[in-house]
């Protein structure tokens, strides 16, 4: 009897040392797997982000990607930012030799191009980090889906537009709160220019005279500027009409001679004019709204002009950007994430404000315009461009390489080179040349 105590006792003590050696083992690997995944979580990732912009668009982004590493000390985030000018081209550029950023912000107006040339970008509604149902449905699948893959998430809600000095408007006695038509439009312009030779009416370079141009086309003929065929939306009839209305623009000093602005073109809202109060009205996209409410501080809006009786009131409203995410990006995880971030988190919407125009997501506005951080000014102004807009503009029709031929040949009709009726002459023999290789690029 006494032996079979001592061995079960013996038993017992052996017990007691196993499950202690198995204890201190299972806790020797937890700690380990803990610090093995503590060491990849913090594993340093670089992500290049690339976008265009004005000063407040710049600072507002750089000041989220501080408040996003700081959050992610293991992530940093490369910068690369500037003007729009030659800014797709350096993407494509990028692009195509596969040294593009992991994210990049890029124009619903370039898609059709850059699909041109490749498929470049990842399948956002593929990737597990990202929330898309914070937009609205119909939005993403009008704007940001190529091929059933969604490309990008929309920046804001951009709008075409007019901006308005009001301290100018209270110097000639114009009602900021008129609704414009082609007719009072001209008519203004000519009053303010009557009344001092050395203001204009309007702040305008040949990308904004393309607008006119355009703007004036569709609410004619009701159509797009270029059908879905690669045909034009347009009669040679129409468009004469309508460079004989931009040239009476012209002629009436509505505009800066193109002489004297040129060393602005491309960038019409640093144009001394505009910011000294030498000119009204700048037509311009709404995703703007903060670098040119940093300068004018007296600033109303207002739609573009509709004519009475226009088949359509050409009235722009899409994406103000959309940011994609590079499909070779070797870290597109962190990437996603980021770009979750960026749209969701509410210190992330509170840091970016409207420097993308009107935020997209309903959450984000609602955050704004609890913190007072949303402008009425620029809500109401979209809200009124939602009421009159137009069917979204095919992608054709915002070609860059078409968009160059209308300005170039709007350069010309300003330094009088050719007439109204040699400039529509001249961009429909250049279409007819143009359109079909463009047709073959897709």
């Amino acid at each position: 009897m006494k032996m079979f105590k001592k061995i079960v006792s013996t038993f017992l003590v052996l017990l007691l040392i196993l499950s202690l050696l198995s204890g201190c083992s299972s806790s020797s690997n937890s700690s380990k797997s803990s610090s093995e995944n503590n060491n990849t979580s913090q594993k340093t990732v670089t992500l290049r982000f690339m976008w265009w912009g004005g000063d407040n668009r710049h600072k507002a982004t750089l000041d989220a990607i501080s408040l996003y590493e700081k959050e992610h000390p293991n992530v940093k985030i490369n910068a690369e930012y500037g003007g729009v000018t030659d800014y797709l081209q350096k993407l494509i550029t990028q692009l195509s030799s596969g040294t593009a950023p992991d994210l990049v912000q890029i124009d619903v107006t370039w898609l059709q191009q850059l699909f041109s040339q490749g498929d470049f970008f990842a399948d956002l509604s593929k990737l597990k980090d990202i929330d898309v149902s914070a937009f609205d449905q119909n939005f993403l699948k009008s704007y940001c889906y190529v091929d059933n893959k969604l490309i990008g998430l929309p920046t804001g809600i951009n709008n075409s537009a007019m901006y308005i000095n009001k301290d100018f408007f209270d110097k000639f006695g114009i009602d900021d709160k008129t609704v414009w038509t082609w007719d009072n439009l001209l008519q203004t312009a000519k009053m303010v220019h009557e009344k001092d030779k050395n203001a204009y009416l309007l702040d305008a370079d040949s990308t904004i005279c393309d607008y006119i141009l355009v703007t004036y086309v569709g609410q004619k003929t009701g159509n797009q500027w270029v059908n879905d065929d690669y045909t034009l939306g347009f009669d040679k009839q129409t468009l004469t009409e309508a460079f004989k209305y931009l040239n009476s623009l012209f002629e009436a000093g509505a505009i800066e001679p193109f002489s004297q602005s040129a060393p602005y073109e491309g960038k019409p809202d640093q144009n001394p004019l505009w910011l000294n109060g030498q000119t009204g009205m700048l037509w311009n996209w709404s995703s703007i709204y903060a670098n040119v409410k940093s300068n004018i501080k007296n600033l109303s809006m207002a739609l573009p002009p509709i004519d009475p009786n226009a088949k359509q009131t050409g009235i722009v409203v899409r994406p103000s950007q959309l940011i994609a995410i590079n499909k070779d990006s070797k870290n597109m995880d962190e990437a996603a994430k980021f770009l979750n971030w960026f749209f969701t988190n509410s210190e992330a919407i509170k840091t970016l404000k409207d420097v993308r125009g009107v935020p997209a997501t309903e959450n984000a506005r609602k955050i704004l315009s609890d913190n007072n951080l949303l402008d009425s000014v620029l809500t109401d102004n979209a809200n009124q461009a939602m009421e009159k807009m137009s069917p979204p503009e095919n992608g054709i029709s915002g070609n860059q390489e078409l968009e160059k031929i209308n300005t170039d040949i709007i350069q010309e009709l300003a330094y009088k080179k050719i007439t109204p009726e040699q400039a529509a002459d001249k961009l429909i023999n250049t279409y007819k040349q143009k359109l079909p290789e463009i047709k073959n690029q897709q």
